[in-house]
C-alpha cells in the first residue's frame, strides 16, 4: 500500500504545473551558470564554469532555494486531504498512518529529486553552447554532475523535505510549512554570513551546517586552481560527518512525523474553542434581531463614506489577521535574532569587534534585510490574495457590493505593515545593542530617517508587486515562481548591463551612511527614484483593482473586458495621472543621471576601456619629462560639492635625449579641464573622449631643460547618479587624491581592463601583466608611475572645516567665511597625494621631535590615544633600525566610511572611519588591529615614500611586503613574540585560501604582480621566518642598507632582486641561502604535523615524546606540486595553554627551541621542568604549512 500511495503521489505531482514551472526555472538557472559569463555561483576567476567544484557549489547552494518548490510537492502532499475535505474518507479506509506518511513523503521526495535534476542538466546543456568561451570550460564528464548530485542534492532535499513535511503534518497547515521555508533560508543566510566566516568556528560550522556549503568550503579551502578544475570531493572527514548529519536530521524529522501523525481528526485547541464560542455568540445576537418587514427601501445617500467604511473594515480585518498571526511573531523574533547576531557577532579585520557607531549600526541593520523582506512580502502576498479562494469563501465575498479596490488595497497595506513591524523590530534591536555596548550616540531620528522611512517606501513597493503578481497569477505557486524569476532575472539582467533604475522596478541609487555626513545629499536621488516607482506602483494597483478575480470565470481574458466598462473610468484616470507624474519625474531623473552625470552600462564601460587601450597603450614606453615641483591652489566649496584647482608642474627632461612631445592624461573622466598649457609647446591632439592631450614643443626639450605645465580643473558633483554615488567631494569629509583632480604626465595603465574574459571578448591580449623581472627598461619608472617632487599647496575650504594636504603647514588663516592653509614639503614626496577637509577634532603629541597628529570626527575618539602611541612606537623602531624619518610631522586623518581602507601618502595617512577608529581593542585576547594598521601605514613612510620599486614584477615586495614585516616587528615589541601566532595564523590562512582565486598563475614572491594575497599575506609569513632564521638584526641591517641606497632616487628604480641581494649578504650558511631561494624565488609549501605527544614524570622534570611527520613541496603557478627534500631547523615547543587565536601569554611557554627536521616521520624527546599540556611543531605558523591546524596537539600521559 505504501508504494501504491507513493506512485499515486508521483503521478499527481507530475501533473502539477508547479513541477514543470520549477523544472524549467532550474534548468534555466543551470543553463545560465555555464552559458553566460554574467551568471556566477561564486567560483574563483580561473575555475572552469563546468568544473566539479563549480557544479558542487551550484548544486549545494541552490538546493536551499529549491525548498520553496519542495513546499509545494512535499508539504502539500500531507495537508491536501484536509484542505479539500477528503480527509474523513481517507481516514475511514484500511490505510495505516505509517503507509500514508511514508507513501506521501516518498512520492513528494521522488518528484523533488526529479525536478532538481533540471539544474545539472541545464549546466551540462549550457556548457556545450557555441558562444561560450572555450577557455572558461573544462572537460565534460558525467561523474562531475552525478557525484555532486548524490553528495549534495540527494541528502539536502531529503532533509529539507522531511523538515517541511514534519511542519505541515504536525501543524496541519501549509502556512507553517511556508514560514518554516522562509525561516530556514533566512537562518542559513544569517548564520553563514556571521558565524561561517569566523576562523575559530570554521570546523564546527562545517560539521553541523546542513546544506553542506561549510563542509564543501573547508574541504576545498586550500585547493589549487588545478585541483578545483579536476578533482572530485572525497567523502571523508568533516564532509562525511556533515553528510551523515544532514541525513540524520532528515531521519529525525521524518521519525517525528511518524510518531506524531494521527488518523483521527485533531481536537481544536483552547484558543480555537474560544474563537468559535465568540463567533457563535455573535451569530446568536444577529439571529435575535427582528427583520424589518415594513417594505421601506434602504438608500445610500453617499457612496464615498460607505466605501471608506468598507475599506476601513477590510483594512482592520487584514491587518488584525497578520498582526495576530503566529507567522508575524516568528518573523519579528527572527528579525531581532538576525539583527542581534549581526551586531554582536559581526567582526572587522583579524577577528576584532567594532564600537557601535550610529552609521555602522544602522548600516548593518539596513544592509542585511533586502532578500529577507522580499521573501516575506512574496509569502504574505500569496497567502492574503489567495486566502478567500483557498477557504472557498471567495464567491460569497464576490457577491457583496464591495468594489475591488476595497479588497486589493488592504492586502497591500497589510503586507506593508508586516514589513514595517519587522523593520521596527530590527531598529529596536539596534538601539538596544547601542545601549548595552555603552554608545553615546543614540539618535532615534536618524534611525527613522536613515532606515525606517526609506525601508517603508521600499516595503510598500514590494508589497504592491507581491499582491499584483498574485492577482494576475493562476495560483499562488505560480505567483511565487514569477516573483522568484523577477528577482533572479533582475540580477541576471543587471550582470548583462541592463541595470538602469529607470526600468528596474523599485531600484535606485544607494545611500551610503557615515557619521561624518549622515545621508549627506545622497538621499535626494534615492527619494526621487522611490517617488518615480511609487507612481508606477499606483498604476499597478489600479490595474489590480480592474483585474481582481471575481465570480467563477476568472481568466485574464475575461477580466480584461472590464477596461471598457464605465466603472473603469476612475481607476484608469488615476493610472493616467500616475503615468504623467511618473513621466515628469522620469524626465527630471534622466536629466540628473544622464546629463548632469555620466551613466554607462557595464558593457559600455568595458568597450570604452578597451578602445582606450587599443588607442593609447602603445604610448606607455614613450620617454616623457618628469615632474620636479608641484604648485597648486585648491578651493573647496563643501556645500556645493565643488572643487576648483589651479596649478602648475615644473617639468624637467631627465632622459638622455631631447623630447619632442609631452603627453598629458586626465586621470578621472569626471574632471572638467578648464585650461591647460605647456610652455614652449602647442596642442596638437586633444582627445576629449579619452581625456588625452599631446603637446609638441616648438623646439625639443633638451636633457636637463625645464618647462612648465599650467592647468585649471574643476570637480563639481551636481545632481545624483543612477548607481553608486561619487563620495570624494562632499559636504563634510572630502577626500580626493591628485590623480582625480590634476593631470598626469604620460600614458599609464590606470583604468584599463584586467579581467581575462573581458579582454578576450574585446579582442585584447588575455593578460595585461607587468614587465618581467629581467626587463631592465622597466626600471625607468616606479610602479606608482610618479616622480619625486617638492610641493607648495594652498588649500581653502569652509571656515568650519580643517584643510589638510601634504607638507609642513606654514600658514593657516580664517577670513571671510573661508579657511586657507598653505603646505610646503621639506623633503621629496611622490607626486601622488591626497587632500582632505572636514569639521575635525585633532589630538596632538610631540614624540622625539616629530609632531604626531590624529584628525578625527567628533565622537570617534576611542582609539585616538592608541593610534598616537602606535605611531610613536613605529617611529622608534623604524628610525633605530631602518634610518631617518624624512618629515617633522606624521598625520592620521579620518575620512567617511564610504570606502574601507587606509592609505599612506607622504607624512599623511587617510584612514576610513571603519578602519581602526571604531575597532574595539579592549579585549586582550584579540588582535590589536588598530595598532597593526598604524604600524603598517607608518612603515610606508619608508617603503614607498623613501624608496619605491620599479614598474615590473616584484615591485610590491619592496613596499607592501616590507610594510607588513615592519608592522609585525612593531607588534612583536609591543605584545611579545608569543602572541605573534595570532597575526601569522590569519595571514597564512588568507594566503592559502586565496591561491585558488588566482586568475593567471601564482608567482614567487620576488615576481609578485600586485597580488595582495602574495605581497601582503605570504610576504608577512615569509619575512617573519627570514628574521627567525637569519636574526632580526641581520634582516634590519639589510633593510637599512637597501633604503639608504635607494632613498629618493629616480630611475633606474630598484628591483626585488636588489632587495634579495641585501638579504643574501646577511645569509651566512648554504642553508640560509637555500631558505632565501625557497621564500622568494619559489612557491614553497610545507606539511608539518604533530602525530602524537605523550609525557611522563622523570627525575628532575617531565619527559615528553613527540612523533612528527614532515614534508616539503614546490608548486608551479597552476598548483601542480613536486616533492622536495626537507632538512631545516623548525621550532618545537611545549606549553601549558594552546597557542592559537585566543589568549596566550609568555608564561604559557614551558619549552621552546629549534630541532632539525627532515622529510618523513621522526621522534623527539624533550625534557622540561614543568608538565606540559600542549605540544607544537612550528606552533607560531612561521612556515607556509598547508594544514597548520594539526601542528598543535594536547599532550597525554604515557
Amino acid at each position: 500500500m505504501t508504494f501504491g500511495i507513493m506512485r499515486f503521489e508521483i503521478r499527481y505531482q507530475l501533473r502539477n504545473p508547479v513541477f514543470w514551472v520549477a523544472l524549467a526555472l532550474f534548468f534555466l538557472l543551470g543553463f545560465g551558470i555555464t552559458a553566460s559569463e554574467n551568471v556566477s555561483v561564486g567560483t574563483p576567476g580561473g575555475v572552469h564554469e563546468n568544473a566539479p567544484s563549480a557544479i558542487a557549489i551550484a548544486t549545494a547552494i541552490l538546493s536551499l532555494f529549491y525548498l520553496f518548490v519542495i513546499t509545494a510537492f512535499v508539504a502539500n502532499a500531507i495537508v491536501r486531504d484536509d484542505a479539500s475535505g477528503f480527509a474523513p474518507i481517507v481516514r475511514a479506509t484500511a490505510v495505516t498512518s505509517r503507509q500514508i506518511v511514508f507513501g506521501r513523503f516518498l512520492g513528494g521526495l521522488v518528484v523533488a529529486w526529479l525536478g532538481y535534476l533540471a539544474l545539472p542538466l541545464g549546466m551540462a546543456a549550457g556548457s556545450v553552447m557555441l558562444w561560450v568561451d572555450p577557455e572558461t570550460l573544462g572537460p565534460q564528464k558525467l561523474s562531475f554532475y552525478a557525484w555532486n548530485f548524490l553528495l549534495f542534492a540527494v541528502p539536502n532535499l531529503f532533509m529539507i523535505s522531511a523538515l517541511l513535511f514534519a511542519l505541515a503534518t504536525n501543524l496541519r497547515s501549509m502556512l507553517a510549512a511556508y514560514i518554516g521555508a522562509v525561516l530556514l533560508v533566512m537562518s542559513y543566510l544569517v548564520t553563514t554570513s556571521i558565524v561561517g566566516q569566523k576562523i575559530e568556528y570554521r570546523e564546527t560550522f562545517a560539521r553541523f551546517e546542513p546544506i553542506g556549503m561549510g563542509a564543501l568550503s573547508l574541504a576545498q579551502r586550500y585547493w589549487t586552481q588545478a585541483e578545483l578544475n579536476s578533482r572530485l570531493l572525497d567523502l571523508s572527514g568533516v564532509l562525511l560527518f556533515n553528510r551523515l548529519w544532514t541525513i540524520a536530521l532528515g531521519v529525525i524529522f521524518l521519525g517525528f512525523t511518524v510518531w506524531r501523525f494521527s488518523m483521527t481528526e485533531r481536537a481544536p485547541s483552547k484558543r480555537r474553542l474560544r474563537r468559535l464560542a465568540r463567533r457563535d455568540e455573535k451569530t446568536a445576537k444577529a439571529a435575535a434581531v427582528t427583520p424589518d418587514t415594513s417594505g421601506s427601501r434602504v438608500v445610500s445617500r453617499d457612496l464615498v463614506p460607505e466605501r471608506m467604511v468598507q475599506f476601513g473594515s477590510r483594512l482592520r480585518t487584514e491587518v488584525r489577521q497578520v498582526l495576530t498571526s503566529p507567522g508575524l511573531i516568528v518573523l519579528a523574533l527572527f528579525a531581532v535574532t538576525q539583527t542581534a547576531a549581526g551586531l554582536w557577532l559581526g567582526r572587522s579585520a583579524y577577528g576584532t569587534s567594532d564600537f557601535p557607531t550610529l552609521a555602522g549600526v544602522i548600516g548593518t541593520i539596513r544592509n542585511g534585510f533586502s532578500i529577507v523582506l522580499l521573501m516575506i512580502a512574496a509569502f504574505y502576498g500569496g497567502e492574503l490574495v489567495w486566502r478567500e479562494r483557498d477557504r472557498k469563501f471567495n464567491e460569497l465575498l464576490d457577491s457583496t457590493p464591495v468594489p475591488s479596490w476595497v479588497m486589493t488595497l488592504p492586502k497591500v497595506l497589510a503586507i506593508f505593515v508586516v514589513l514595517l513591524v519587522v523593520n521596527l523590530a530590527a531598529m529596536v534591536t539596534g538601539l538596544f545593542y547601542q545601549i548595552v555596548e555603552g554608545s553615546r550616540d543614540l539618535d532615534i531620528g536618524a534611525y527613522l530617517a536613515w532606515f525606517i522611512l526609506p525601508a517603508a517606501i521600499d516595503g510598500l513597493l514590494i508589497a504592491v508587486l507581491a499582491v499584483v503578481v498574485q492577482v494576475l497569477s493562476p495560483n499562488k505557486y505560480i505567483g511565487w515562481g514569477i516573483l522568484f524569476v523577477w528577482f533572479v532575472g533582475s540580477i541576471f539582467l543587471s550582470n548583462m548591463g541592463w541595470s538602469n533604475p529607470l526600468y528596474t522596478y523599485a531600484a535606485g541609487p544607494s545611500v551610503p551612511l557615515s557619521d561624518f555626513n549622515g545621508q549627506g545629499s545622497f538621499w535626494h536621488g534615492s527619494l526621487t527614484f522611490q517617488f518615480y516607482w511609487l507612481c508606477f506602483a499606483a498604476i499597478l494597483v489600479a490595474l489590480a483593482h480592474l483585474l481582481w478575480p471575481r465570480g467563477t470565470d476568472v481568466g485574464l481574458k475575461v477580466r480584461a473586458r472590464r477596461f471598457g466598462q464605465s466603472t473603469a473610468r476612475v481607476p484608469l484616470a488615476i493610472a493616467a495621472v500616475a503615468a504623467l507624474v511618473m513621466a515628469g519625474t522620469g524626465a527630471f531623473t534622466y536629466h540628473n543621471i544622464k546629463q548632469l552625470n555620466r551613466y554607462e552600462t557595464d558593457d559600455e564601460v568595458e568597450a570604452y576601456q578597451a578602445a582606450f587601450e587599443r588607442k593609447y597603450l602603445r604610448n606607455e614606453a614613450l620617454p616623457q619629462p618628469s615632474v620636479d615641483h608641484v604648485d597648486m591652489d585648491v578651493a573647496l566649496y563643501p556645500t556645493q560639492r565643488r572643487m576648483l584647482v589651479s596649478g602648475s608642474y615644473d617639468l624637467v627632461n631627465r632622459t638622455d635625449r631631447p623630447l619632442g612631445e609631452v603627453h598629458v592624461r586626465q586621470g578621472s573622466r569626471d574632471l572638467d579641464v578648464q585650461r591647460m598649457a605647456v610652455g614652449g609647446a602647442r596642442l596638437v591632439a586633444d582627445d576629449k573622449e579619452f581625456g588625452y592631450r599631446v603637446y609638441r614643443f616648438d623646439r625639443p626639450l633638451a636633457p636637463g631643460a625645464h618647462t612648465r605645465l599650467d592647468f585649471q580643473t574643476q570637480i563639481w558633483r551636481r545632481g545624483f547618479r543612477a548607481g553608486a554615488p561619487a563620495t570624494d567631494v562632499i559636504e563634510n569629509g572630502t577626500f580626493a587624491n591628485n590623480f582625480e583632480f590634476a593631470p598626469t604626465i604620460g600614458m599609464n595603465r590606470q583604468g584599463l581592463l584586467s579581467d581575462r574574459a573581458k579582454r578576450r571578448r574585446q579582442g585584447l591580449t588575455p593578460e595585461l601583466r607587468p614587465a618581467k623581472l629581467e626587463d631592465l627598461s622597466a626600471t625607468r619608472h616606479n610602479y606608482i608611475r610618479t616622480d619625486w617632487v617638492t610641493s607648495d599647496i594652498r588649500f581653502s575650504t569652509a571656515a568650519g572645516q580643517t584643510p589638510i594636504a601634504p607638507g609642513n603647514r606654514v600658514s593657516d588663516v580664517t577670513a571671510d567665511g573661508r579657511r586657507t592653509a598653505r603646505f610646503v614639503s621639506t623633503a621629496p614626496i611622490q607626486n601622488f597625494f591626497s587632500i582632505q577637509s572636514s569639521d575635525y577634532r585633532v589630538a596632538r603629541r610631540e614624540h622625539n621631535g616629530i609632531a604626531l597628529e590624529v584628525f578625527y570626527h567628533r565622537g570617534h575618539d576611542e582609539n585616538v590615544a592608541r593610534m598616537l602611541t602606535a605611531m610613536g612606537n613605529a617611529l622608534d623602531y623604524y628610525r633605530a633600525h631602518f634610518g631617518p624619518y624624512q618629515f617633522n610631522y606624521a598625520r592620521i586623518i579620518e575620512f567617511p566610511g564610504y570606502q574601507s581602507f587606509a592609505q599612506a601618502f607622504a607624512g599623511t595617512m587617510p584612514y576610513s572611519e571603519t578602519i581602526g577608529f571604531n575597532a574595539n581593542t579592549t579585549d586582550p585576547t584579540k588582535i590589536d588591529f588598530t595598532s597593526y594598521v598604524v604600524a603598517h601605514e607608518m612603515a610606508h613612510q619608508y617603503w614607498a615614500h623613501q624608496e619605491a620599486g620599479a614598474d615590473m614584477q616584484g615591485a610590491t615586495m619592496t613596499t607592501e611586503t616590507l610594510a607588513q614585516y615592519s608592522a609585525l616587528m612593531v607588534m612583536k615589541r609591543m605584545y611579545g613574540a608569543d602572541k605573534i601566532r595570532r597575526f601569522l595564523k590569519y595571514e597564512l590562512d588568507n594566503y592559502l585560501s586565496n591561491r585558488k582565486g588566482e586568475v593567471v598563475e601564482e608567482v614567487p614572491l620576488e615576481r609578485v604582480e600586485n597580488q595582495g594575497y602574495i605581497h601582503y599575506r605570504k610576504g608577512a609569513v615569509a619575512m617573519y621566518l627570514l628574521q627567525e632564521r637569519l636574526g632580526e638584526a641581520a634582516v634590519d641591517r639589510a633593510l637599512s642598507r637597501f633604503v639608504a641606497k635607494w632613498r629618493f632616487k629616480g630611475p633606474p628604480y630598484p628591483r626585488s632582486t636588489d632587495l634579495i641581494a641585501e638579504f643574501r649578504a646577511e645569509a651566512k650558511t648554504p642553508a640560509d641561502q637555500k631558505l632565501i631561494d625557497d621564500l622568494f624565488g619559489r612557491i614553497t609549501l610545507y606539511d608539518l604535523k604533530l602525530v602524537d605527544a605523550t609525557t611522563r614524570k622523570v627525575a628532575g622534570g617531565w619527559q615528553t615524546a613527540l612523533t612528527v611527520s614532515a614534508a616539503k613541496t614546490y608548486a608551479s603557478g597552476k598548483g601542480e606540486e613536486t616533492r622536495a627534500a626537507l632538512n631545516e631547523p623548525v621550532a618545537i615547543g611545549l606549553f601549558t595553554a594552546r597557542p592559537g587565536l585566543g589568549a596566550f601569554a609568555p608564561s604559557d611557554v614551558v619549552l621552546m627551541g629549534r630541532q632539525q627536521l627532515r622529510s618523513g616521520t621522526q621522534r623527539f624527546l624533550l625534557i622540561s621542568r614543568q608538565k606540559p599540556s600542549f605540544a607544537g611543531i612550528d606552533p607560531y605558523n612561521t612556515y607556509i604549512d598547508r594544514n597548520s591546524d594539526d601542528n598543535v596537539k594536547e599532550v597525554t600521559a604515557s
